[in-house]
């Protein structure tokens, strides 16, 4: 099922302005990120796997789709593979592994079990026409605290792309978050820039940089020499 043709929705969502919070940043790049991270590996299975949720992610995270907004499928968000169209920003599919709000309106959630400072994954979203995509963190009780306008804030441009995703994030200044909230615009978030739960060059996926392999294997075997030479 290709999602690349996107239906408007009558659904409209009021939001209330949040003002900045003193000390919050927004944040473009992974630069400094330190997590948490998505984690959707166990969604690679070659299938959309819609759903409203709650779904348990790995370390402590639960997905949520909003309920109350029309989703392409009528099944809730994609949480999973599948071809997925951003009008200009490209399309999505084969081996990308993302969670994708399939509507123009509406809201995902992902919801920590202990607060945290910062909060961000690799986004994108359709443009233009279908609003602006909304990047935002919640405290314990869900209430926005922080709220950013990737659209005029933080545009990402990816024309004509193929899975290609962009770092986002809010940097609370203080450890009060308990969920990052994406909204509108058929927003997308991946654990990784390419979706690609095997690409070794994101942290999120949890896997060694070639680097670190090789820094690890250089201590490995000093530890070696150390061990002879104490013997001798």
């Amino acid at each position: 099922m290709m999602l690349k043709k996107m239906l408007g929705v009558s659904a409209v969502i009021v939001a209330t302005a949040v003002p900045a919070t003193a000390g919050a940043t927004l944040m473009t790049s992974d630069v400094g990120y330190t997590g948490p991270f998505l984690n959707l590996s166990a969604q690679a299975n070659g299938q959309y796997n819609f759903t409203f949720g709650p779904v348990n992610l790995p370390g402590g995270m639960t997905f949520t789709r909003d309920p109350s907004t029309a989703s392409n499928s009528g099944l809730g968000a994609v949480l999973g593979q599948g071809g997925y169209g951003l009008a200009a920003n490209g399309s999505f599919g084969g081996s990308a592994v993302y969670a994708g709000l399939d509507g123009s309106s509406g809201w995902m959630r992902f919801v920590l079990s202990a607060p945290v400072s910062q909060f961000g994954a690799y986004l994108n979203y359709a443009t233009p026409g279908y609003g602006d995509a909304m990047i935002e963190v919640l405290d314990q009780a869900g209430n926005v605290i922080e709220s950013h306008n990737l659209a005029t804030e933080a545009p990402i441009s990816t024309p004509g792309g193929f899975n290609q995703f962009a770092f986002r994030g809010i940097d609370y200044g203080q450890t009060a978050i308990w969920g990052l909230q994406l909204r509108d615009s058929y927003v997308l978030a991946a654990a990784s820039s390419t979706g690609d739960p095997t690409n070794p060059n994101d942290p999120g996926n949890g896997i060694p940089e070639p680097e670190s392999i090789l820094l690890l294997a250089l201590g490995l075997v000093g530890i070696g020499l150390n061990r002879r030479r104490a013997r001798r």
